[in-house]
């Protein structure tokens, strides 16, 4: 150990025994062994006063629900008021028949002229992409018809085609359902 070290292990003993004699904190003993100025304590704050309540009953809900039919004060000391719910303009019909009827067949021929048109745009869809598979098909057998040694050569192309080929396949399984 160097000498700095030996005076500094000194003055921790010393810290540590005032500090078990005197009660003081670790900082304030430091400061103590070191000969510096004491320690500024902190402040602690004041703690703060709740407001008392105004008098009334318990804070229940039955009781909240009996002032409030009443239209008395609450235990918080405002006053309650009943709500009502009102729709201005509209007054209240049970619907006829006929117009139940009509709302029905038009949200029908919605739906009809809404899925005509996705299922024509499917149909499409399934036609370019039974075009493509035909394509990839007469690539795929192009390679096979090769010779071995060149069969090798393009194992990543052939590889590629048969991966495509079946995503279409499903592809186009999937577009099937969607009609």
């Amino acid at each position: 150990m160097t000498s700095a070290q030996k005076l500094a292990k000194e003055k921790f003993k010393k810290a540590i025994a005032y500090r078990q004699k005197s009660g003081v904190s670790l900082k304030e003993a430091f400061a103590h062994v070191y000969g510096k100025k004491k320690v500024a304590k902190k402040k602690v704050a004041r703690k703060k006063v709740a407001k008392k309540r105004i008098a009334g009953p318990k804070d229940s809900s039955l009781v909240r629900k009996e002032l409030a039919r009443k239209g008395l004060k609450m235990p918080h000391g405002y006053t309650t008021t009943k709500r009502k719910r009102k729709i201005s303009g509209i007054k209240k019909k049970k619907p006829s028949e006929k117009a139940v009827l009509k709302s029905i067949q038009r949200a029908v021929k919605v739906q009809k002229t809404h899925m005509g048109a996705i299922g024509s745009h499917a149909i499409d869809r399934i036609k370019s992409s039974m075009s493509h598979l035909s394509h990839y098909n007469t690539a795929h057998k192009r390679y096979m018809a090769m010779p071995l040694k060149e069969r090798k050569f393009y194992r990543a192309e052939i590889k590629k085609l048969k991966n495509i080929i079946s995503e279409t396949k499903t592809h186009i399984n999937q577009l099937k359902k969607s009609i």
